[in-house]
């Protein structure tokens, strides 16, 4: 059986894990009923917004010469998607403060959304000359780098983004992640960096899901079978939820040709599914979950 790219991101559901897509066994209704709310929250949101872009309004009135009224309103502007405001406030911004860093990384944060990654660049390249360790600048030109296609040089500012991380604080898991897929888009000679990378952010933040499952995700897509096993089984051992790992696990074993551990792997999912309480069992993403599981038993009993 041939695996599946990017089914890591399919897997962030289980237990507390943040989402970063939605499960493809999610049933319709629930997806609707998650669009609507995020709908309802984004709009609420746009509303909390424009109250704070006319309080600071009023403040600049007040107080037309502080830069920091503007670069607040800026980024207010620039989350609200209205970018010749965004632009015209970073604008002012710089002008009251010639050599603040802020307002070069407002504008290139605002080119960056705004789809026009070169002009970024060249608000963050002045950003960072005069803040080398600036960890927003940092990432915010990671982030140009990987739409400009230039992976490696989109790793090295994550590295830096990690290094300048202030203390006490930890850097995002965030970082490592997409330093780690920065790597991977480099092309399959870095897909050892790119495991560094997660290994790394494991030993920095504890067993974070999204990294372990990415370096399952890149053992099993190179066919180290054996490697991807050894991620995932700590996952298992230690998750709550278990069903859709051993999915995974069985999936892996599959794709392995070891069709008589793939089988067992399948039937704990379904001892793990006829486990759940009914107000779990009877979720059509559950449900699903058993239509294939059956399907992948028939597969591996073949």
């Amino acid at each position: 059986m041939q695996y599946t790219q990017h089914r890591v991101d399919n897997l962030l559901m289980i237990n507390t894990l943040p989402v970063s897509r939605i499960h493809p066994l999610l049933s319709l209704p629930v997806l609707l009923l998650l669009l609507c709310t995020l709908f309802s929250c984004s709009a609420h949101g746009h509303a909390g917004v424009d109250d704070e872009i006319q309080r600071l309004t009023l403040q600049i009135r007040q107080d037309p010469a502080n830069p920091q009224l503007y670069l607040q309103r800026g980024d207010l502007y620039r989350i609200h998607r209205d970018w010749n405001q965004a632009l015209a406030d970073f604008r002012k911004a710089q002008q009251l403060d010639a050599t603040a860093a802020a307002a070069e990384i407002g504008l290139g944060r605002t080119r960056l959304e705004q789809g026009s990654p070169q002009q970024a660049l060249a608000h963050l390249n002045r950003a960072l000359a005069r803040q080398p360790g600036n960890v927003r600048a940092l990432v915010t030109r990671a982030k140009a780098w990987r739409t400009l296609g230039k992976p490696l040089a989109a790793a090295v500012d994550y590295s830096r983004a990690i290094e300048h991380f202030p203390a006490p604080g930890k850097p995002l898991p965030e970082y490592y992640l997409e330093r780690a897929r920065a790597y991977v888009a480099a092309g399959d000679a870095h897909i050892d960096e790119a495991l560094r990378s997660l290994d790394e952010g494991m030993q920095v933040l504890g067993n974070i899901q999204t990294l372990a499952l990415y370096g399952v995700e890149l053992e099993t897509g190179r066919g180290n079978f054996d490697a991807a096993l050894m991620r995932l089984d700590p996952l298992i051992a230690r998750a709550n939820r278990k069903e859709f790992l051993l999915l995974e696990r069985g999936d892996i074993l599959l794709a392995a040709q070891r069709t008589e551990e793939a089988r067992q792997a399948f039937l704990a999912a379904q001892v793990a599914v006829a486990a759940l309480p009914p107000r779990h069992r009877q979720t059509r993403s559950v449900q699903q979950l058993e239509t294939t599981l059956s399907a992948r038993l028939q597969l591996a009993e073949r």
